[in-house]
């Protein structure tokens, strides 16, 4: 019986795939932070809008930290001697972060896998 036979041999560079997937995701995430900021501010309590500025102006867009900072940041985020008033956010809670990663967590794993498959 006669047939046709090919050998095949796949070498796959684990490194090379490590690598090309970091730079997919270093490429987007300025676009992540954005989005977590955006997410997280939803829950700040808001009388000046003061903290809501800083986070604007403190956090470095693409480095994957975003940063509140205020003299009182820190205080309101743990709900330390602070009334999170809800006259100008009806959102406001403490650990605003962890509230709207508790909220919009399955969003944003969806985000980034979609991103980075586009790119």
């Amino acid at each position: 019986m006669s047939g046709l036979t090919f050998s095949v041999k796949s070498t796959l560079k684990e490194s090379g795939i490590k690598s090309d997937i970091e730079g997919k995701i270093q490429q987007q995430q300025k676009y992540f932070d954005a989005l977590i900021l955006q997410d997280s501010n939803y829950f700040i309590p808001i009388k000046t809008h003061t903290m809501e500025a800083s986070s604007i102006e403190s956090t470095k867009i693409g480095t994957g930290e975003v940063v509140w900072r205020t003299d009182y940041a820190r205080r309101q985020y743990y709900g330390v001697n602070f009334n999170h008033s809800k006259q100008l956010n009806p959102n406001a809670c403490a650990k605003w972060f962890e509230a709207a990663k508790a909220r919009w967590l399955e969003k944003w794993v969806r985000f980034i896998n979609e991103r980075i498959k586009r790119s």
